[in-house]
């Protein structure tokens, strides 16, 4: 199914580089028309016109105006989205998703509760497991209580709406389940001083893709047309938050052993890329008033401190940052948990476009 025109112009907004602009049009006869005006003013305004939108946003990426791959992945996500609508329409799930508006949120909130938890320990955890079981000695007992509660919630949801589930879903709660179950049971290790910082951040980041799987197998089963953008945007936000976390922790264990590498380093620069381009997302398809809290978050004194401690730890000079990895951790956290309420408010709208 070609592209509709909000569809375009929401790619079109995320491919574009960070102060270039665009537009998507219909022309009187039916052209799909893509202009593109670059922040360089010598490169000129430039507009694509083809049978479909697919085929003017390729036309922009072949005179790099867009990158290919991005508009590619954007596409491909698209045509998945649409081509499963239907399937899922077909089968059981459809009449259970018309009677249960509540699904997607439902489901979504629990996973998003029980992520929150699971990146929180993952932090914790690193930062005790390089720093000798130093540091979160104390509140790592009480974290881990919080992710059996959660995860217990989870589990509670996830047999409540059993009957509404596609496979492949099914596939997708089990998976990330059985991989909380793994990492439930690898805490005396971790306690015991027998898993490092990396190979505790990697358990944990494994575990909390199955989790984000779960989201986007939610948006697949349960988001209907007219609200799937905002859906999306819950979604793309808990990849942003994740991102966050991983920072987190590795950068916190890091800073604890007083040792950050070229190689963090170079993961710092991927995950804050990675960050910007989900909250890129986020903006092109939340809701107006999750954006506007987005924008105010961004534009926030505390996200200003947190891009200026980025900042240093890129440029190798950690030194000046003035923390420890405890304070490491509770600055990240801020912002984690107001990524948290704005993701939290955008799921309350989601539910109130259902």
């Amino acid at each position: 199914m070609p592209l509709t025109r909000q569809d375009a112009l929401r790619l079109l907004r995320f491919c574009l580089g960070p102060d270039d602009s665009g537009s998507v049009e219909l022309a009187d006869d039916g052209a799909a028309l893509v202009t593109i005006s670059p922040a360089e003013p010598s490169i000129g305004v430039r507009t694509f016109e083809a049978p479909t939108f697919e085929a003017a946003l390729r036309q922009a990426a072949d005179s790099r105006l867009l990158k290919a791959a991005c508009v590619e992945k954007q596409i491909r996500f698209l045509e998945l989205g649409a081509a499963k609508a239907p399937a899922e329409a077909a089968g059981s799930v459809a009449p259970s998703r018309r009677q249960r508006p509540d699904l997607f949120p439902k489901l979504l909130a629990a996973t998003a509760s029980l992520l929150h938890e699971v990146q929180n320990e993952r932090g914790m955890s690193s930062i005790f497991a390089a720093s000798s079981g130093r540091i979160f000695k104390r509140e790592l007992g009480r974290q881990r209580e919080r992710v059996d509660t959660r995860r217990e919630r989870f589990k509670a949801v996830w047999r409540e709406i059993a009957d509404t589930v596609s496979g492949s879903l099914a596939r997708r709660l089990d998976h990330a389940d059985q991989h909380i179950a793994e990492l439930v049971a690898a805490r005396p290790a971790i306690d015991g001083g027998h898993r490092d910082a990396g190979a505790v951040v990697a358990s944990y980041t494994q575990a909390n893709a199955e989790l984000l799987g779960v989201g986007d197998g939610a948006l697949v089963s349960y988001a209907s047309g007219d609200n799937r953008h905002s859906a999306l945007a819950c979604v793309v936000l808990l990849y942003a938050k994740e991102k966050t976390g991983i920072e987190r922790a590795r950068i916190g264990a890091a800073i604890a052993t007083h040792s950050v590498s070229d190689e963090d380093r170079r993961a710092l620069a991927a995950l804050t890329a990675a960050r910007t381009s989900y909250l890129h997302v986020f903006s092109a398809t939340a809701p107006r008033p999750a954006e506007q809290l987005m924008e105010r978050a961004l534009a926030s004194t505390t996200y200003a401190d947190l891009t200026r401690m980025e900042e240093l730890l890129l440029s190798g000079r950690e030194t000046e940052l003035g923390i420890d990895a405890r304070a490491w951790y509770n600055v990240i956290s801020h912002e984690m948990d107001h990524m948290g309420e704005i993701g939290t408010a955008a799921l309350g709208l989601v539910g109130g476009e259902l």
